[in-house]
C-alpha cells in the first residue's frame, strides 16, 4: 500500500490540517480507516486521538483509492484501532 498527499491546507477557524490522500492498494481490499489512521499519524508525527478519517472512496476496477484526514490541534477523536466495550442497557 501506497499513500500519496494531494493536497494539504489548513483551517484556521476549526483548528485542523485537512489532507486529501491518494492511496494504491495493488492486490489488496480498500484499506481499512483504522490502518489508514494509524499511518497518516505515523508519517505526521501526530497522535492517532487527533487523526480523524472522514472518508475513503475506492475506484471502480481500479486498485486505487481517494481519503479525506483531518489532523485536529484541539479535538479528540475516536482511536479506530481499539474495539469499543458494549455499553450495559439503560435500566
Amino acid at each position: 500500500m501506497k499513500i500519496e498527499v494531494k493536497s494539504e491546507n489548513y483551517n484556521k477557524f476549526l483548528k485542523r490540517k485537512e489532507l486529501r490522500l491518494d492511496i494504491v492498494h495493488p492486490e489488496e481490499s480498500t484499506p481499512a480507516m483504522a490502518v489508514v489512521q494509524q499511518y497518516i499519524a505515523k508519517e505526521k508525527s501526530v497522535p492517532v486521538e487527533k487523526t480523524e478519517i472522514i472518508e475513503i472512496i475506492s475506484s471502480r476496477g481500479s486498485p486505487t483509492s481517494k481519503c479525506l484526514a483531518f489532523l485536529w490541534d484541539e479535538k479528540i477523536v475516536k482511536d479506530l484501532s481499539k474495539k469499543e466495550e458494549p455499553k450495559e442497557p439503560a435500566q
